[in-house]
C-alpha cells in the first residue's frame, strides 16, 4: 500500500503553527523585566544594545522586554567594557562592574626650589621632585603650592603607555589671586559675588583677596552656591557636580478634562503641567468616552509637552450607562435613566461630547441615586441622602434643646417685689410703716412666701401673693436694714427668687415748746378750770360733814 506523505507534514505543519500561536498569545502578555546597572566609579555611560539611552551609571532600566541583550558601558580614563546577559520575565537583572583605569607611563614633577605640594584633581599626591606612576589617561588637573612663593596650576593630558614630565620654578608671591573654576558637567555659567565672569572650565587671574560668593548655573541643572577665599599668590579651585533639576512637562488634550497619567502615575487632569525629572517618560491619558492614548518620550533640560487628540467612543459610553442602569435596577433608577434618554438624543443629533457627558451623568446617578458620593451597595439608605442620616441626631439634639427652653419658658415664673418705705421717722412715731407689694407672673407655681425681716431677723411672713403694711415703730435711733425676700416654688425647674433691700433712718423726737429756751415758768400759776373743779370738790366734802 502506498503512503500519503503529504499525511506526515501537514500535522506537523498544525503543530508549528499552534506552537507558534503559543509563543505569541504568551508574547502578548509578556512581563517585562528590569535592568539595574551600577559602576565603580559611577557616572559610566550606558549604552544598550548600542544605543545611547542618555542615562549614566548608576541607576536602573524599566521595560525591558525578556531576552538576550548586549551592554556597554563608556567613561573617559577606563577601559570600555561590555557584555552580553539575559533579562528574565518579570524579574530585576543586577550588572555591576569596577571600571578599569587605563593609565600613562610615569609621570615626573620637579620643581625650583624643589619641597612643593603637588595636588592632582585636588588630591594631595606627593612633594616635588618625585615621579607618579599609573596616572589615568586623561586631563588632570595639576596645583603646585610652595610656601613664600606664588601657586602654581595648569592641565596636564596623559595618554596611555607615554611618560611626561612637568618642570616649573616658582615666581615672587603677587598682590592678587587666582580661581580656577570647574563643574560637571561643563560649560556651566559662573557669577563671582553676582558679576558673570565666564563659562567652566575657566580661569580668573588678578582676584583681590578675601571671600566671594560662587553661583553656578545651567540650564536643566539646580543652581551651585558656594563661597572661595583668595590669598594672594594663591590658586583656589572651584569644583562644582550640578544636580539635574526637574523640567516642566505640558499635557494637552482635546477635549480637555483627561486622567494625565505619567509613568502610571495619576498627576491632575488636562491642560496640565507638572515638574518630573530630565529623562525618558511615558504619558497616558483617560477620559470617559474616549480611547485611550499613551505616548513615550525623552524630557530634557528645557523641559517637554505632550498633545492629544482623543478618539470618541460616544456609543460605548451610552452602553456602559445602560449596563449600569440594568445593575441598579433595585434603586430609584429614574434620574439616571432621563440622563441616559438624553445622551442618546444627543447622540443622535451629532453632538458626540454632550451625549459622553450625560452618559457620565447617568452612570454616576445610577451608581448612588440619591447623590451622596456613598455607592448604592455601601449606602445605609440608598433613597436618602446620608448628609440626612448623619445630621440627624444632631438635628434631634437641637429640637430636644428647643423643647426643652420651650418648657422652660412656659414654666418660668418671675417673682416682683415692691417696697414702699419712709427714708426716715421719729423715734416716737409708734404707728409708723412700710407698705410690701408681692406677686408672681408668668407660670405656674406650688409655693408662695415672702419673707420681711428688720435688721437681720425676721419680723412677718405672706403666703400669697397682695399688699401687706409691716410696723416700723419701736425701733431705736440710728439706720436700720429692711428686706424683703419673695421665694416661688415653680411647678418645674427649682424656686425662683425676688430680693429687695433698703434702709431707713429713726431720729429723736423734736424738743417740747417752751423747755430749754430759758423762759421761766411760773409753777404758781393758776388753772381757772382746774381750781373751779378743785372748789367744787371742797364744798361737796363740807356740806356731807
Amino acid at each position: 500500500m502506498e503512503k500519503n506523505p503529504a499525511r506526515g507534514i501537514i500535522p506537523g505543519i498544525l503543530l508549528v503553527l499552534l506552537f507558534t500561536a503559543a509563543v505569541t498569545l504568551a508574547g502578548a502578555v509578556t512581563l517585562k523585566g528590569t535592568i539595574s546597572v551600577t559602576s565603580d566609579p559611577e557616572g559610566a555611560a550606558i549604552f544598550l544594545n548600542d544605543e545611547d539611552l542618555g542615562l549614566r551609571t548608576n541607576t536602573v532600566i524599566e521595560n525591558v522586554f525578556p531576552g538576550i541583550h548586549y551592554i556597554r558601558l563608556e567613561l573617559p580614563g577606563y577601559r570600555t567594557w561590555e557584555q552580553i546577559f539575559e533579562v528574565d520575565e518579570g524579574k530585576i537583572t543586577f550588572i555591576y562592574h569596577e571600571m578599569e583605569p587605563i593609565v600613562g607611563g610615569a609621570f615626573s614633577v620637579r620643581t625650583n626650589p624643589d619641597g612643593a605640594d603637588i595636588y592632582i584633581d585636588g588630591e594631595f599626591s606627593g612633594i616635588s621632585d618625585t615621579v607618579i606612576d599609573d596616572l589615568p589617561v586623561g586631563q588632570h588637573r595639576i596645583l603646585l603650592t610652595l610656601e613664600g612663593y606664588a601657586d602654581y596650576a595648569t592641565t596636564v593630558a596623559i595618554s596611555e603607555g607615554m611618560s611626561q614630565s612637568l618642570v616649573h620654578t616658582f615666581g615672587p608671591v603677587p598682590s592678587t589671586g587666582r580661581i580656577t573654576f570647574a563643574s560637571i558637567p561643563p560649560d556651566a555659567r559662573v557669577y563671582l559675588d553676582g558679576a558673570f565672569v565666564g563659562t567652566t572650565s575657566m580661569t580668573l587671574d588678578g582676584v583681590v583677596p578675601g571671600t566671594y560668593v560662587v553661583v553656578i548655573q545651567k540650564t536643566g541643572y539646580e543652581d551651585w552656591t558656594g563661597r572661595v577665599d583668595v590669598a594672594a599668590g594663591k590658586i583656589s579651585e572651584v569644583v562644582a557636580t550640578l544636580t539635574q533639576a526637574a523640567v516642566p512637562v505640558s499635557v494637552v488634550t482635546v477635549p480637555a478634562g483627561a486622567d494625565v497619567f505619567i509613568d502610571g502615575s495619576l498627576s491632575g487632569t488636562s491642560p496640565l503641567t507638572v515638574m518630573v525629572a530630565q529623562g525618558d517618560h511615558t504619558v497616558r491619558v483617560e477620559k470617559f468616552g474616549y480611547s485611550v492614548s499613551e505616548q513615550e518620550g525623552f524630557v530634557g533640560a528645557e523641559g517637554g509637552s505632550f498633545s492629544f487628540t482623543l478618539v470618541s467612543m460616544a456609543p460605548q459610553a451610552i452602553e456602559d450607562a445602560q449596563r449600569a442602569i440594568d445593575e441598579n435596577r433595585a434603586y430609584r433608577t429614574n434620574k439616571a435613566e432621563a440622563l441616559l434618554r438624553r445622551a442618546v438624543q444627543m447622540y443622535e443629533a451629532g453632538d458626540t461630547e454632550g451625549a459622553i457627558r450625560a452618559a457620565a451623568s447617568a452612570i454616576a446617578s445610577a451608581r448612588d441615586v440619591d447623590g451622596d458620593d456613598v455607592p448604592n451597595t455601601q449606602d445605609i439608605s440608598p433613597h436618602l441622602h446620608n448628609i440626612l442620616i448623619y445630621l440627624s441626631p444632631f438635628l434631634l439634639l437641637i429640637l430636644g434643646a428647643g423643647l426643652l427652653v420651650h418648657d422652660i419658658v412656659q414654666h418660668r415664673v418671675v417673682p416682683e417685689v415692691v417696697v414702699d418705705l419712709p427714708s426716715t421717722l421719729r423715734e416716737d412715731d409708734m404707728l409708723a410703716r412700710a407698705t410690701v407689694r408681692a406677686d408672681a407672673t408668668g407660670g405656674p407655681y406650688r409655693g408662695f412666701v415672702c419673707t420681711v425681716s428688720l435688721d437681720g431677723a425676721a419680723v412677718d411672713y405672706f403666703t400669697s401673693p397682695g399688699t401687706y403694711e409691716v410696723m416700723l415703730g419701736g425701733r431705736s435711733r440710728g439706720v436700720h436694714r429692711f428686706v424683703a425676700r419673695l421665694q416661688v416654688a415653680q411647678e418645674r425647674y427649682g424656686t425662683a427668687e425676688r430680693v429687695v433691700e433698703e434702709t431707713f433712718v429713726v431720729e429723736p423726737p423734736p424738743p417740747v415748746s417752751g423747755k430749754g429756751s430759758g423762759e421761766i415758768i411760773d409753777t404758781d400759776a393758776r388753772i381757772p378750770g382746774i381750781e373751779a373743779l378743785f372748789e367744787d370738790d371742797r364744798r361737796g366734802g363740807a356740806g356731807e360733814e
